[in-house]
């Protein structure tokens, strides 16, 4: 059986609820085009930083560092036209 620490239930607790945070805006707000552009570039460097810290070995590093901007754009390709359908994206 796998324990979970502490700091584990803490990290997935405060990321649940900044996810809701953002969810909620996204639901309720008028999002700017610009200001997803931001979104993907922090969101980036944070994939930077998060492969760069990891315990991954080098070579899945590697794969990793090929494909998150790959993914960061399909992902926000996804996000912008959600938003687009939904009436909710100033560009």
């Amino acid at each position: 059986m796998i324990m979970l620490e502490i700091k584990d239930i803490c990290s997935a607790y405060l990321e649940g609820y900044f996810y809701a945070k953002i969810t909620e805006h996204l639901i309720t707000d008028k999002i700017q085009c610009f200001n997803l552009d931001i979104l993907k570039k922090t969101a980036v460097e944070c994939m930077k930083d998060y492969i760069e810290h990891s315990a991954f070995s080098n070579e899945e590093k590697e794969e990793m560092k090929n494909n998150y901007e790959h993914w960061a754009d399909i992902t926000f390709h996804g996000i912008k036209q959600r938003l687009r359908d939904s009436h909710k994206l100033y560009e």
